[in-house]
């Protein structure tokens, strides 16, 4: 809300760039909006357009008491309901039914388990460049400058290439039977489907989440607040090892961004976490030039480390950038308990319908199992913790404590709530039982990408890739970690040209190389000591 009143006050003072940022912004969920009253994509369109031309001229009737997404969103309605109000007389209701039905297929084919895999097939099918390019520009809105600057390519390239990689993309929409409707209105209109796909389903390519079973809500550092959602929540260090790179290697310090910096980087630049806090032998950490062979490298260099195929995650990485770098970690843990717990009768969880498989230990579970577990405090039911001590030196600690806001309040209570003096041992009245856990989630801090670095004045610097990956799984015999962290940059030289011309006053002085002040001093104001030309 904040960029978007500053962007629009920028406008005010004339800035006609800020006001195309800020409606790039919003365009296409816009004319989805505008899609659920007309339920025709053309006449949609040209309501979009009539309440950006409302907007430039009333531009002072803009109070940013509201957010400017409300007031847009409110112009789109009001024009979108004078227009049914208006034609719908003069419509057939054929046509009403037609445009319903197509929008029935459409939902079914964007909602369909079935349907989103077919789509992220056709996509995976597409040449990276394609993919790359409808990301930056249908997905992230990136005007085709801003995109040939992270892709290193004209204006026009840039133009050519969306044209193809859409034409190419309707083909393959067609040969694989997810449209049947060759009409080109109905194409147009499942794109704008599609877009929408990736931001309902998070169903993405190049740096997006792919839902699933088994996700988790990643946040970036430890003392960020939980997502208050339903999700689980889950904080892993990988995403900070390759962070701490990037500013030491690549930034040379804090890193901030030319316009707003995302709140989330000011967590990340604390450092709350290093690889000093790891075994060496359990992380790997390259930062090297962005080119095709440094996939080799990495996929060679982990193979070597853990025993790990890492082909396929690099897979889905670009070593094609040009003027880029990539910082690349990896953790691999595995831990067994020294005598496999109990696997337990299947059970809810919570207040879940479905069944959940279980491990623990039982009243007539052997005693070798309970000097596994460690009793960090206990209070009641609802708030105690406990350590379970692996052959791997590694400890699992589990609890259960309300009330905290982030893992770093939470990891603090532990701690200090394990000064309880009270019984610690694990007895033979003691029950435990822990629900098998499976983790698989990806996830890009889009917040982090595509906008300018402050770093250089002379050079302009983007994250182009920001992401995060987490396998994880607990069950009785204990458990495994392998997660990535990933960050991108490419910076090129600024565009602007500076004139190094010593065409009116100037400065002049001599100096030694070795010393420290100079021998000889001259200010020139006009041409008494220049040699005129014939």
């Amino acid at each position: 809300m904040e960029e978007d009143k500053k962007l629009y006050n920028e406008f005010l003072n004339g800035n006609e760039e800020s006001f195309q940022k800020l409606i790039t912004k919003y365009e296409k969920s816009l004319i989805y909006f505008i899609t659920r009253y007309v339920k025709n994509l053309d006449i949609a369109y040209d309501i979009y357009q009539d309440t950006i031309m409302y907007i430039l001229e009333h531009k002072e009737k803009y109070n940013d008491k509201y957010s400017f997404k409300t007031y847009l969103y409110l112009i789109a309605k009001s024009r979108a309901i004078n227009y049914i109000n208006s034609k719908s007389k003069n419509l057939p209701l054929e046509n009403f039914e037609n445009t319903l039905k197509e929008e029935k297929l459409l939902e079914d084919i964007v909602f369909s388990k079935e349907r989103q895999e077919k789509i992220e097939t056709v996509i995976k099918k597409l040449k990276k460049e394609y993919q790359l390019v409808i990301y930056l520009t249908k997905i992230e809105g990136l005007s085709y400058k801003e995109t040939g600057l992270i892709m290193d390519k004209t204006e026009k390239q840039i133009k050519n290439l969306v044209f193809n990689a859409t034409k190419k993309l309707k083909k393959l929409l067609v040969q694989e039977r997810i449209i049947e409707i060759k009409n080109n209105k109905f194409i147009r209109l499942l794109l704008w489907f599609i877009v929408l796909t990736f931001v309902i389903s998070s169903l993405t390519y190049a740096g997006f989440v792919i839902y699933k079973k088994y996700q988790a809500s990643l946040v970036p550092t430890y003392t960020e607040e939980f997502n208050n959602s339903q999700k689980n929540n889950m904080w892993v260090c990988t995403f900070n090892l390759a962070w701490n790179e990037f500013i030491d290697e690549r930034f040379g310090g804090e890193v901030s961004f030319r316009d707003e910096t995302p709140s989330i980087v000011n967590s990340l630049n604390k450092k709350d976490f290093t690889k000093e806090q790891l075994s060496n032998d359990s992380y790997y950490i390259k930062v090297d030039v962005t080119r095709p062979e440094l996939k080799e490298i990495i996929k060679n260099d982990i193979k070597n480390k853990f025993n790990i195929d890492e082909s396929s995650t690099l897979d889905k990485i670009n070593f094609d950038i040009p003027n880029s770098y990539t910082i690349y970690s990896f953790l691999y843990k595995k831990f067994e308990f020294e005598t496999p717990f109990n696997v337990l009768d299947d059970d809810k969880f919570s207040n879940s319908e479905e069944k959940v498989k279980y491990f623990g230990i039982t009243d007539s579970s052997d005693e070798s199992l309970r000097k596994q577990v460690e009793v960090l405090f206990y209070d009641n039911k609802d708030n105690f913790a406990i350590k379970l001590n692996t052959k791997n030196n590694e400890d699992v600690i589990l609890a259960r404590i309300d009330n905290t806001n982030s893992f770093d309040e939470t990891y603090n209570t532990i701690v200090e709530n394990s000064k309880y003096e009270k019984n610690k041992v694990f007895n033979n009245k003691d029950t435990l039982k822990i629900p098998n856990l499976i983790v698989d989630t990806e996830i890009s801090y889009d917040e982090l990408c595509n906008k300018e670095l402050a770093n250089n004045k002379n050079n302009i610097s983007y994250i182009t890739s920001a992401i995060q990956q987490i396998n994880f799984s607990l069950n009785n015999e204990g458990g495994e970690v392998i997660s990535r962290g990933i960050v991108q940059d490419i910076t090129k030289e600024n565009s602007i040209k500076r004139d190094f011309n010593f065409t009116d006053n100037f400065y002049l002085f001599l100096k030694e190389s070795d010393k420290e002040k100079p021998y000889l001093m001259l200010k020139i104001d006009n041409t008494d000591l220049m040699e005129i030309s014939n």
